[in-house]
């Protein structure tokens, strides 16, 4: 019994072993790396630059005034008197015959405002703030707007504001008159520029005038 156990191990060695399968591993796939395309340069556009402007010097645009409607004095226009009266000085003109207010300036410096009379429309004031004058002889100018742009008048008028008297000249018209068989006078003067400075006389107004005569003897 213990040979054939023996008979039948030897046996059971002696056969050829039977070939195992060989496993043949597959290398997984290497990975080719794909070469990523390369950004192609978006040329940039170049900017033109636009010469600019030069600025062209447009002068300011000259102002227009409106023109004021002035019908102008009456040809009888003509200085009467003036006065000061606290820090003002009163210019009073006669005939004036102007409606509205007209400015003026005194020897081209001194501001004054004229306004036609309330009581005597036909004439005109003027107030001045200018109250030292050192002379008779005063040169106005009168404007029909406040801004003086439009001249209407101009005139030197004797004022009687000055100190010195004695050398004014003036031409007298006389006229000789007879009332109930008496002669009279009337005697008017002016100024060298004709400007009136005064008038004086003895005519009995209430008499009965006969006529004109030569001058009166004497």
């Amino acid at each position: 019994m213990p040979f054939v156990f023996a008979s039948a191990l030897l046996t059971a060695c002696a056969v050829p072993p039977t070939a195992l399968p060989t496993t043949t591993s597959t290398l997984p796939p290497t990975a080719t790396a794909t070469a990523t395309p390369e950004p192609s340069p978006t040329p940039t556009s170049t900017s033109t630059s636009t010469p600019t402007l030069a600025p062209t010097n447009t002068p300011p645009p000259t102002p227009t005034y409106t023109l004021v409607p002035f019908p102008g004095f009456s040809v009888m226009f003509d200085y009467y008197k003036g006065w000061i009266d606290g820090d003002q000085t009163h210019f009073y003109f006669l005939n004036s015959r102007i409606p509205d207010r007209v400015y003026g300036l005194v020897e081209g410096t001194h501001e004054i405002v004229c306004d036609p009379d309330p009581t005597y429309p036909y004439h005109m004031e003027c107030l001045s703030d200018f109250t030292e004058w050192d002379q008779s002889y005063l040169d106005f100018t009168f404007y029909a707007d406040e801004a003086h742009t439009q001249e209407v008048y101009k005139q030197v008028y004797y004022t009687e504001f000055g100190t010195d008297q004695r050398y004014i000249p003036v031409d007298c018209e006389a006229e000789y008159r007879i009332y109930d068989g008496k002669c009279y006078y009337a005697i008017t003067c002016y100024d060298q520029y004709g400007n009136y400075l005064y008038s004086m006389d003895n005519i009995p107004y209430g008499g009965h005038f006969e006529g004109y005569s030569a001058p009166c003897p004497p």
